[in-house]
């Protein structure tokens, strides 16, 4: 499968359903923080594991959300360390620049981001089910502070390929940053697949 090249078609349909899962992300998240929260349509990107991790160092958090139900694998959400303590002060209830926005990240952090991309996360399954007319579930995220390649290498030990979802994310006047979504490369192909068919249906339907 890692020879596999997505046609313009399927990298189309990526993007697609990625706008509209995001879409229904960020509505969840406002109610989170209390905040306008707008994302930029998505750019996909095939991208290679060894390229990527050469040109990035920097400790990121990272949201692991495995696919449980309606396609099987996981994706992961990047977030730079600023905006996730951030995310996590406004959940608290400030006003983004508090304590909890200046202390060290640690896991009061960690379990306040989790949450946030629980309910986003969830709120994108439910509108990927609709999208490719199959029941798709998650389990709980599972988040962690480490560096890029270190992350990758032990998380995807045998992926080599990865579908990137780059977008970025307005909240409020308060964080204006770039976010990463990556799928493996034979998850990305199984969504886009299922897309590609349900769209032939209809057309054949019309």
């Amino acid at each position: 499968m890692s020879n596999y090249v997505f046609s313009p078609m399927e990298i189309d349909a990526i993007g697609e359903i990625s706008n509209i899962c995001l879409g229904s992300s960020a509505s969840t998240l406002s109610m989170l923080v209390r905040q306008t929260v707008e994302i930029t349509p998505p750019r996909v990107e095939i991208i290679e594991k060894s390229e990527y991790t050469k040109n990035v160092s920097s400790k990121k958090v990272f949201v692991k959300v495995n696919y449980v139900e309606g396609v099987k694998g996981c994706s992961i959400l990047m977030l730079e360390e600023q905006d996730a303590k951030v995310i996590a002060d406004l959940m608290m209830g400030s006003d983004g620049q508090g304590d909890f926005a200046r202390m060290e990240l640690g896991d009061l952090h960690i379990s306040a981001v989790s949450e946030a991309m629980n309910q986003m996360m969830g709120a994108a399954a439910t509108a990927m089910s609709v999208m490719l007319e199959r029941r798709t579930d998650i389990s709980t995220p599972e988040a962690e502070f480490m560096e890029d390649g270190e992350y990758l290498a032990c998380v995807f030990p045998d992926d080599d390929k990865f579908v990137k979802v780059g977008f970025k994310i307005q909240i409020g006047d308060i964080i204006s940053s770039p976010v990463v979504q990556l799928y493996p490369h034979d998850l990305g192909k199984a969504i886009s697949d299922l897309f590609l068919i349900k769209k032939a249906r209809e057309k054949g339907q019309q």
